[in-house]
């Protein structure tokens, strides 16, 4: 048994270093792995411009977190430049001013029809133990949340993400569980307002409460209709899993996936796609097979204007043939 053990994780370790790109043979200073890194990048956005019309992979959208820095004091002019570069759809973050950047959720939705934008889904926060109602602008899956539902299908979004798992909701199996409720429940009221509740992970749903990894914990105990599941990709390999493990084991529960490239030198950044150490020629080609729908090009550590770093992730994966 000791000895399956061991095969078993040896294999999962196998199967994950697969997913990654060889690093370098020498060790380099910050100056060189830095210089190396921007003539990657160039290089991955001068052939992905190259070769735009050439690749499969579909629409591709963004998190626009990725450009906050930029987004909320030119919110109009910001989303035109994306569109000017490709980008057709798109996922919402609650900003400064709330949800929808302090524009009527309607208006917001139409503003980004009109360029040529999809808005696909919104993340929203989960809330604690202590959430008090509010106004819709402010809401989360313990505040207000059949309100919020409501204005989010004014925008014509399918999805609405919740984007991540406050620390008072998963200190215990206990609180696994009413998480579990939790979503199960956010998932229902998603649906009557006609629109598909998820979940975005980042890397500590892969760590153990006892014996129960989180995430899967979450998968196995949420209804696969109410409750589907946006995967950051670049957080599931940074926390020691296999992505294309998870599209076998439960199919039909990615429709949404983050799309993200981790730096070479320092594993906990990442940078744009194409440039990294992710392979994401093989994750892309299973996520595709496994019905993936929506590509959002998410990052969020920058070496250039985020815009820039935009053009170059799009050029990259509309380039690219899987």
């Amino acid at each position: 048994m000791k000895n399956r053990r061991n095969f078993l994780k040896h294999a999962g370790a196998f199967a994950l270093g697969t997913l990654l790109l060889p690093a370098c043979n020498s060790p380099k200073t910050n100056t060189e792995a830095g210089a190396e890194n921007e003539t990657a990048a160039a290089d991955s956005a001068d052939a992905g411009a190259n070769n735009a019309a050439k690749g499969n992979l579909g629409a591709i959208g963004l998190q626009l977190y990725s450009v906050k820095d930029v987004l909320e004091k030119d919110l109009k002019g910001t989303l035109q430049q994306l569109a000017s570069i490709g980008y057709t759809e798109a996922e919402s973050y609650p900003g400064q001013q709330g949800h929808y950047y302090g524009m009527e959720a309607k208006a917001f939705g139409d503003m980004l029809r009109d360029m040529g934008i999809t808005l696909v889904s919104s993340h929203v926060g989960s809330g604690n133990k202590d959430s008090k109602p509010g106004a819709w602008q402010q809401a989360n899956l313990m505040q207000n949340f059949p309100e919020l539902a409501a204005k989010a299908a004014e925008t014509g979004q399918k999805y609405i993400t919740c984007s991540s798992l406050d620390g008072s909701l998963r200190k215990t199996t206990d609180d696994l569980k009413r998480t579990a409720e939790l979503f199960n429940k956010s998932g229902e009221t998603a649906k009557n307002a006609g629109l598909q509740f998820a979940y975005h992970n980042h890397a500590f749903e892969f760590e153990k409460i006892g014996d129960v990894m989180v995430y899967d914990y979450l998968l196995e105990n949420t209804d696969p209709e109410l409750v589907k599941y946006e995967l950051d990709l670049f957080w599931v390999v940074n926390g020691g899993q296999d992505p294309l493990a998870y599209f076998s084991k439960y199919p039909n529960r990615f429709p949404l996936c983050h799309v993200k490239d981790m730096d070479k030198q320092d594993k906990s950044k990442n940078t744009e796609i194409g440039s990294g150490a992710i392979n994401y020629q093989q994750i892309l080609k299973a996520a595709k097979e496994a019905g993936m729908k929506h590509y959002l090009v998410e990052q969020e550590s920058f070496t250039r204007p985020s815009i820039e770093s935009m053009r170059m992730n799009y050029n990259y994966l509309a380039g690219l043939t899987v």
